[in-house]
């Protein structure tokens, strides 16, 4: 089977690795008949991408040798090359000393193996797919072309059976070679058996979500999450991202306890534990579903504020990451809001509280007059302020000001245009501290206040508020999209 890999992938630049190697020496001789005298890549997998570790120059007789003084860290690598318009095949290192031998014809298929008990494995488990699959594209094609349903029934059960016989054929070579790298990849790849739910004594389930659970509890069964090879291989990002994104429930609690629970399953001096860790941490900190940044904190304050757990992070790094989690902490919803006393006007003469805001919601907006964003927004805000005082809903507004004294003429103006009838204040003069401790980064932020002042929304769009607070009025009003934040805001990731 022919293989392509695209140049995007091979311009990446070559990346130091800075794992574990075999200290074994390094002696993997390759030769492709029709590469006499030209050049090979040498590529990994990490991840979810692919990288260029180095390159090669093949001989006069289409041969060359990796030779170190150590063999490269374990995993599943690409021999790529740039006269066939950069087709390759694929090998794993495990091993120290062995040979590979093919032909420019197919590069795969006609492939030698001597020397190499994982690639033997990896190369007839192949084969055989290849062969099945053969089978399988004919009989589907028959099934296909049938016009009875007796003949499409006999098609149907001879896919099946195909079916059975490849997962009884991996299953034996997993039970084989338990300690095999191929074997570990194969078990990563195989996906968890969930029996049938338990039922009363009637028939009936008595659980619904108990499939749901063990699948979720089982998940991690098949993967060896101490052996960091399987970094190195196209299977274990794809089985992560799939784990966090469609089977951990989409809410920070439950992301917190599946983080948790995982990291816990590593060895914490293994590329695996920080790999997942930078995973979990920078998905966080790019999420824009709102109430996720509560997960962003939880990982940066338990994890890369705390040297122990992450030694890789250099200092000023770890300040940053540890300065934003500090700030978000406060303002994450579900927290009760701060206390915030700002003047009505430069004279300061008199003064709200945010807490004396009596309504059952407030709605809480930190603007700028100069920031030609907000202006675009307030208007916004105040529509859906007067909408929802007009279907009856207590909502209360208040609205600071952030901006320097030369722009309070420009404030008092732009209240009064818009018809800003809720609570104004400002701080022109810089007295309080109000912009650090409430996070603002960008303006306008716009928050929900309960009755009791427990923060309910955060950095979402105006319009999105009359649509919010109307589902927290009515849990079963659907808010017309999920809540996402504002892209102007930022959170520290790493890497």
């Amino acid at each position: 089977m022919k293989k392509k890999i695209t140049s995007t992938i091979l311009a990446v630049l070559a990346v130091a690795l800075s794992f574990a190697t075999n200290s074994k020496p390094m002696n993997i001789k390759l030769s492709v008949k029709g590469l006499e005298n030209s050049k090979m890549i040498l590529a990994n997998y990490y991840g979810d991408k692919q990288y260029v570790k180095d390159t090669f120059e093949f001989d006069k007789k289409g041969t060359l040798v990796l030779k170190a003084d150590t063999t490269l860290p374990g995993g599943v690598y690409l021999a790529v090359f740039p006269a066939l318009n950069n087709r390759y095949f694929e090998f794993i290192i495990s091993e120290s000393v062995f040979i590979l031998e093919t032909d420019t014809n197919d590069l795969t298929g006609h492939i030698k193996v001597s020397g190499s008990v994982e690639n033997s494995l990896f190369y007839d488990d192949m084969k055989y797919l290849g062969r099945m699959k053969v089978a399988s594209d004919s009989l589907n094609n028959l099934y296909k072309a049938a016009k009875e349903t007796k003949d499409k029934e006999v098609f149907r059960m001879q896919l099946v059976q195909i079916d059975k016989e490849v997962k009884a054929e991996r299953n034996a070579v997993m039970t084989k070679s338990p300690d095999l790298f191929y074997g570990k990849l194969l078990r990563a790849m195989k996906d968890v058996e969930v029996p049938d739910a338990p039922r009363d004594a009637s028939g009936k389930i008595v659980d619904s979500a108990w499939q749901w659970r063990f699948y979720k509890a089982h998940y991690w069964d098949n993967v060896d999450l101490k052996d960091e090879r399987l970094l190195r291989c196209p299977v274990f990002h794809n089985k992560m991202k799939t784990f966090f994104t469609q089977t951990v429930v989409q809410v920070p609690d439950s992301i917190i306890v599946a983080g948790d629970d995982l990291i816990n399953k590593t060895d914490k001096k293994n590329e695996l534990y920080r790999y997942i860790l930078t995973y979990v941490f920078n998905e966080m900190a790019n999420s824009k579903i709102m109430g996720f940044d509560a997960a962003y904190v939880h990982f940066g304050k338990k994890y890369f504020c705390n040297q122990e757990f992450t030694p890789w992070i250099d200092t000023a790094k770890r300040f940053k990451i540890c300065d934003r989690a500090t700030r978000l902490d406060p303002v994450l919803v579900g927290k009760k809001a701060q206390r915030l006393i700002l003047p009505t006007d430069s004279t300061e003469t008199q003064w709200k509280s945010l807490q004396d805001i009596k309504a059952k919601y407030t709605i809480l907006a930190f603007w700028d007059p100069d920031c030609g964003h907000c202006k675009k927004e307030l208007p916004v805000l105040i529509e859906a302020y007067h909408n929802l005082k007009k279907k009856g809903i207590d909502v209360g507004g208040y609205c600071p000001a952030i901006m320097e004294i030369e722009n309070y003429k420009d404030w008092i103006e732009f209240i009064q245009k818009n018809n800003l009838d809720w609570t104004n204040v400002c701080d022109s003069k810089r007295h309080s501290n109000f912009r650090y401790e409430w996070d603002i980064q960008s303006t306008p932020q716009i928050y929900i206040l309960d009755s009791e002042k427990v923060i309910k929304a955060r950095r979402i769009s105006a319009d999105q508020v009359e649509d919010y607070i109307l589902h927290l009025e009515n849990p079963s009003y659907k808010p017309k999209s999920l809540m996402k934040v504002n892209d102007d805001d930022k959170q520290e990731g790493t890497e």
